[in-house]
């Protein structure tokens, strides 16, 4: 008798239509894997989305670093005075959008949280056996 080990979380869309296939597992199972891999899926997608916002301050943050030589090398110029307001407009307008994304951050990161948890039930409530 072979005997095979397959971890939940691993699982994906394919593998358990193949099980279906081979009428390996029941309809109620494919039905509660079905809804694990969902889930996974929700998490990926709110990990994803935060990852994008981090990479979204890290562009800001790099373009402040910029802005901020700028008005460093202007000194004594002309158009100092134009170009220090826009400048400061910019850097103003660029830790106002840095709130917002740290606050997004924060708030998914907390669905994620959320979501994680209750994959993590769904995984620890399905009893599994199945002869593969």
């Amino acid at each position: 008798m072979q005997e095979t080990t397959y971890q939940l979380s691993d699982l994906n869309d394919e593998q358990i239509a193949l099980f279906v296939r081979q009428k390996t597992i029941s309809p109620e199972m494919q039905q509660a894997l079905a809804k694990i891999t969902a889930q996974k899926a929700v998490v990926s997608k709110l990990e994803e989305e935060m990852e994008n916002r981090q990479k979204d301050i890290e562009r800001i943050v790099d373009d402040q670093g910029r802005l901020r030589e700028n008005m460093k090398a202007l000194r004594g110029s002309a158009e100092e005075k134009a170009l220090l307001q826009r400048y400061t407009r910019q850097l103003d307008e660029q830790e106002t959008r840095l709130d917002a994304l740290r606050k997004k951050i924060e708030q998914t990161e907390a669905q994620r949280d959320q979501a994680n948890d209750l994959l993590e039930k769904m995984i620890d409530d399905l009893q599994l056996e199945a002869t593969l």
